[in-house]
């Protein structure tokens, strides 16, 4: 099993990928952007996405909705500024996991490990 993290600031984010991989045993694989994250979910389709801010082509809840017209089934979490009302507006009706705080830390890895157990 792996999760795809698709990020332009992989090594801001190691802290929080660290405790992601630890606490669901899965392989990470990361890509920076929309065209690769789209082929890797058409050849080798992760068990989860993680959505970064800041990706050419727009931001991530507009990917998630191209992500699930090419995989219905995979499970996305979301890197946003968004507050939780406000989120959970954006997201409405994309199936989206969690949302992620932009500045993600260990202990947010180990969140949403915590989330992503849930759907193994």
């Amino acid at each position: 099993m792996h999760i795809l993290i698709v990020t332009r600031r992989a090594s801001e984010l190691s802290d929080f990928a660290d405790a992601l991989a630890k606490g669901t045993g899965a392989q990470l694989r990361f890509t920076n952007g929309w065209v690769n994250a789209k082929a890797t979910l058409k050849t080798i389709p992760p068990a989860f996405v993680v959505l970064d801010e800041g990706l050419n082509g727009g931001p991530p809840l507009e990917l998630a909705r191209e992500l699930i017209q090419v995989n219905a089934m995979v499970n996305i979490a979301v890197v946003s500024a968004l507050g939780a009302e406000a989120f959970h507006e954006a997201s409405e009706g994309l199936g989206i996991l969690a949302p992620v705080p932009v500045q993600p830390t260990a202990a947010d890895g180990a969140a949403l490990a915590k989330v992503f157990r849930r759907f193994l």
